[in-house]
């Protein structure tokens, strides 16, 4: 791990956060002891916590720009990864509320020329990361482009890694074959399609990717220390370094990625804490269909007990079930907690996942959760 941003020019920098009712102190009151570890940290990035519409903490830190000494702040677009695919799914379960798709429909039904291996390949094998086709494509980078018809072709002709619906298999190839099936259903752009249905009316501006229209100022930087060779070969640390923005590769050279449907939204704190609001209000999709993507339809890791639903993972954290996903681009990094039980939302992003504090926010998880907990049961 290298060394981030320094803790006395992060105090300078800090961006301004919130506390109110549950984790309040006075100002001669010391902080919570995490919130003292997350200052003294390296993490570069952005957290709130939630409880309903009600903030309970949000604070930046460190540097969204390291070149330029911009900070953190409440306005900064970061790349949220993975999380692309609970939009991706939400898309299919409106298609298939509107009867334009079928969860119980092999995918031979709407693309051309499926294998015979894949001929038993559903949607819901899609959704739920059970069709057992591969992660990642190999053999191309993850920022090249490509012909959406041709690329689909040879997807469908890799081997897969499992017989489908036998088992769980995260797969982002999956998840690009199902923005394909949006976009055959209904007549739209998929993420033109995402936005109109979904993003714009649960109220969320800047989240997207190509479609976000963000202006390149409010981008984080993304920055990773790689290795190369001969660091590698004699185990020396690399000099972390910027990598660019994370719409950077658009700009340089537009057209199709691979991920697109499985990655490259990106987004604010305040956007995933308006899309936290939607889901819990119900928005967006009927009772039936918010079930069913928070359904754990199948399992992850059974020892740990986690599940996979439709673009969700479904486990229990601290004895509160939880509904989660994480996202990254390789050096960015993003996280999204929900506990329906108690009503907690917590969001994490960071532009430098070389530094992210993972213990640290397991620690700050549990200790919010208690924290909730308790007043609930105090109040009458």
């Amino acid at each position: 791990m290298v060394a981030g941003t320094k803790p006395k020019l992060r105090s300078i920098i800090a961006g301004a956060f919130t506390l109110v009712a549950t984790l309040a102190v006075s100002a001669s009151e010391p902080l919570p002891p995490w919130q003292q570890k997350l200052e003294q940290s390296a993490f570069s990035g952005t957290v709130l916590i939630a409880k309903s519409d009600t903030l309970i903490f949000q604070q930046s830190f460190g540097l969204a720009d390291r070149e330029n000494q911009r900070a953190f702040d409440n306005t900064t677009v970061f790349d949220i990864g993975s999380l692309t695919k609970q939009f991706t799914a939400t898309a299919v379960m409106q298609l298939v509320e509107q009867g334009k798709l079928s969860l119980t429909a092999t995918i031979d039904n709407y693309l051309a020329d499926v294998p015979a291996d894949k001929k038993q390949i559903t949607i819901h094998h899609l959704l739920s990361n059970s069709s057992g086709l591969p992660t990642n494509p190999p053999s191309i980078s993850f920022y090249d482009v490509i012909d959406s018809e041709s690329y689909t072709r040879q997807v469908l002709q890799l081997p897969l890694v499992a017989a489908p619906g036998e088992r769980y298999h995260y797969s982002n190839l999956g998840y690009y074959l199902l923005a394909q099936l949006i976009e055959m259903a209904s007549g739209q752009n998929w993420e033109a399609y995402i936005q109109q249905h979904i993003l714009l009316p649960a109220g969320l501006t800047a989240t997207g990717y190509r479609l976000a229209d963000i202006p390149q100022h409010r981008l984080a930087i993304n920055y990773g220390a790689d290795p190369n060779w001969l660091q590698r070969g004699f185990r020396l640390r690399a000099k972390s370094r910027s990598v660019g923005d994370s719409l950077q590769h658009l700009r340089q050279q537009p057209g199709k990625r691979w991920f697109e449907g499985a990655g490259g939204f990106v987004s604010t704190a305040q956007d995933m804490q308006a899309w936290y609001l939607a889901m819990q209000a119900g928005q967006i999709l009927t009772a039936a269909s918010w079930q069913l993507m928070f359904t754990p339809h199948i399992a992850e890791n059974t020892e740990k007990g986690s599940y996979y639903g439709y673009g969700w993972a479904i486990d229990k954290q601290h004895g509160f079930n939880r509904i989660n996903h994480t996202g990254s681009n390789g050096y960015s990094y993003a996280t999204f907690d929900y506990y329906p039980e108690v009503g907690l939302f917590i969001f994490t992003a960071s532009n430098d996942i070389d530094n992210y504090p993972y213990p640290l926010f397991t620690e700050i998880k549990q200790s919010v959760l208690e924290t909730v907990v308790a007043k609930d049961l105090a109040e009458p």
